[in-house]
């Protein structure tokens, strides 16, 4: 539970499944259907969509006051679907942000415009998203298309993502809420947990989160599954660190 009036309860959750095998990309590339095509923003598989299902059964007992969620696609579906009836019992808000959206690297991490995500998902606000996908189109600029340059992109680009991840934390600092579910992506959280850790990538640069203890910080920083749900207590107050992972640990991680 929140002990303090600087902690927040945090849920970070990973999205399902998303991009087909390898078998379902060839047979459809085999259309004339190029890879980028299937990738751009692509929804959850099949498989994506029963894991969703297994996870509410998992975190029935989660009561959150917020949920926010990555803006693309598979992130929206799996807020939706894995925590349908505590959206529904508690009345809940969800807010896209594009600061916890995943690393900008492949087709899958561009996303359709606020207004096309709008429609499909009613229930989610985007009105913190730009209409235009400008991480994307920031590093398109930078790099060429994707033909052109296949290699990372923000995740090479290590100060941006923190940024991010900065700006994500104390928007959440600033907001009244004391328990909140993040669906965001392995990849973003494993980069932003890991950035700055001495043992970790891009040791040189300012941590973005600090640990109660190695234990903690081992486990945050450890790669995350999919459908997977740390939880954990974290303490906002006092600064100098927006998000300073700490205090009380929660003694169970979700996943399937």
């Amino acid at each position: 539970r929140v002990e303090s009036p600087g902690q927040k309860l945090l849920h970070f959750v990973v999205m399902a499944p998303c991009v087909p095998d390898e078998a379902s990309l060839g047979a459809a590339i085999s259309r004339h259907v190029t890879r980028a095509t299937l990738e751009f923003d692509a929804p959850l598989t099949p498989e994506g969509l029963e894991q969703c299902r297994q996870l509410q059964q998992l975190t029935d007992s989660v009561r959150p006051d917020l949920f926010v969620t990555s803006p693309l696609t598979r992130t929206a579906q799996t807020t939706l679907l894995s925590f349908g009836p505590q959206l529904k019992a508690t009345g809940a808000r969800i807010i896209a942000l594009d600061d916890v959206r995943d690393t900008v690297n492949n087709p899958c991490d561009a996303r359709r415009t606020r207004t096309e995500l709008a429609a499909d998902f009613p229930a989610i606000d985007f009105s913190g998203c730009t209409e235009t996908d400008i991480i994307w189109a920031k590093y398109e600029r930078r790099h060429g298309l994707q033909d052109v340059h296949k290699r990372q992109r923000e995740s090479a680009d290590a100060p941006a993502l923190a940024a991010r991840a900065r700006r994500a934390l104390a928007w959440l600092a600033a907001r009244s809420e004391k328990e909140v579910v993040i669906v965001s992506h392995k990849d973003y959280l494993w980069n932003t947990f890991n950035i700055g850790q001495p043992d970790g990538k891009f040791p040189n640069l300012p941590c973005i989160y600090s640990f109660a203890d190695d234990d903690v910080r081992r486990w945050m920083c450890s790669a995350f599954a999919d459908c997977e749900v740390r939880s954990v207590l974290a303490d906002f107050d006092p600064p100098p660190k927006p998000g300073t992972i700490g205090g009380r640990v929660m003694p169970t991680s979700f996943g399937i």
